[in-house]
């Protein structure tokens, strides 16, 4: 059930938020999370099937039933009356939230950060501080997205709610009758107004998105400004580069593992590995990290020797990014995802020049190699290459505005645990 609830809920929640910064990327999908984080494609929202208490089919009204969570809250001990609509959890900017909806960012928030691990957060204080922040600031994202829509007078028009409409008509479709639909729902902590109004939210976030951050928007540079950003070799760093981990001369152990490797992406492989390693005993982790280390030597001179560097990549190199982005990674200085000595790195070096062996304590041995900007390659993609530029000055007047919201708590916020909802 909790796989399934996180899946509910991280399918049509609008926004959430890490402020923790994670610097974890020695490729490409490691990315620094931030104040204003993605909104899920609203053509994607979609809500499963009630399934019976195997797992399979549809469920008769009576397993329907039991499954779909009873709404509750529980203060102090002591049961609220939730029955009244009028039950107002806190306001933001003058905008209340009522139970229902506050109920939906806790519940996001539980199971999609903390796979519904209630018990465990209530128990110590704080890791339910944490969590009750990490609620609020989702609510605080969303009610920022309205007010810059609003001052910036970003509003949908007749045929974009229409569309709205329409994909709750086409997800309905998915259903055998109306009842199955709101259970669905329930089952995911819905309401009717709550599911419209956050693909409402969706597509002006989206259109807001557009409006001031993308190529030709208010706050985004002008294509022709870009091109001469991306040229400046202070400001962009073109790269490609080699990984050898610490753990890929880990031996395999589990049979069944080491009879499918082979079948393995490199993804697969790499996490093959490291279970491998992280299995070890210290003495036998060293040991492992000597012989990588010999690798990493006898690639580095090879590369030195101007041995053929897309090839070494392909022989010996363990990050997927590189398969998937072969022509480099465009690194912005001041706003880079991966780990500083990466970065580092990769703006000493002069074009075509070729790095020594660049330790991480995290990942291994990195050889880095700095290319010269691609403009064809910046030319196909210069909407997207804009969009990534902007993204501080997009999470800037996201923090901004969330720092001038007015919330006002009521009673019952601060004496919340996790297991106070259900």
């Amino acid at each position: 059930m909790i796989k399934k609830f996180a899946a509910i809920l991280a399918a049509v929640t609008i926004t959430c938020v890490s402020l923790a910064s994670c610097a974890d990327g020695h490729n490409s999908s490691s990315t620094t999370e931030s104040a204003a984080a993605s909104v899920t494609d609203a053509s994607q929202i979609t809500l499963p099937p009630v399934e019976s208490q195997s797992g399979e089919g549809t469920a008769s009204p009576e397993q329907q039933e039991q499954k779909i969570p009873e709404p509750s809250l529980t203060v102090d001990g002591n049961k609220i009356d939730i029955s009244n609509s009028d039950l107002v959890m806190c306001t933001v900017d003058g905008v209340d939230i009522d139970f229902e909806l506050f109920r939906y960012y806790f519940m996001y928030t539980l199971y999609n950060n903390y796979r519904g691990n209630a018990a465990a957060i209530a128990a110590s204080e704080d890791m339910n501080k944490a969590f009750l922040e990490k609620v609020m600031t989702s609510i605080k994202i969303d009610k920022a997205t309205s007010k810059l829509a609003a001052e910036n007078k970003i509003e949908l028009t007749a045929d974009e709610l229409k569309e709205v409409d329409d994909k709750i008509e086409e997800t309905k479709k998915n259903y055998t009758s109306e009842d199955q639909f709101q259970n669905a729902m329930k089952s995911a902590y819905l309401t009717p107004e709550i599911y419209k109004n956050l693909l409402i939210q969706n597509k002006i976030y989206d259109k807001m998105y557009k409006t001031l951050f993308t190529n030709g928007g208010k706050y985004a540079t002008s294509a022709e400004e870009f091109k001469k950003i991306v040229k400046d070799n202070d400001k962009y760093s073109r790269v490609i580069h080699i990984l050898i981990p610490f753990y890929c001369k880990a031996e395999l152990t589990d049979e069944s593992v080491a009879s499918e490797y082979e079948n393995y992406n490199l993804s697969q492989k790499g996490k093959a590995k490291q279970a491998a390693y992280n299995a070890l005993s210290d003495e036998d982790k060293a040991k492992v990290k000597e012989e990588a280390k010999k690798v990493a030597d006898e690639v580095l001179e090879k590369a030195k020797k101007g041995d053929d560097f897309a090839k070494l990549i392909t022989e010996y190199g363990w990050d997927p990014g590189m398969e998937y982005s072969p022509e480099g990674y465009y690194i912005i200085k001041d706003n880079s995802p991966f780990i500083k000595e990466f970065t580092d790195k990769s703006f000493e070096l002069k074009e075509n020049e070729i790095s020594d062996l660049v330790e991480s304590s995290a990942y291994g041995w990195f050889i880095i190699k700095r290319l010269p900007v691609d403009m064809d390659y910046v030319e196909k993609n210069l909407d997207a290459m804009i969009e990534e530029y902007h993204k501080p000055a997009l999470n800037k007047l996201y923090s901004d505005t969330i720092d001038s919201l007015k919330i006002e708590k009521s009673e019952y916020i601060d004496k919340l645990l996790a297991t106070s909802i259900t």
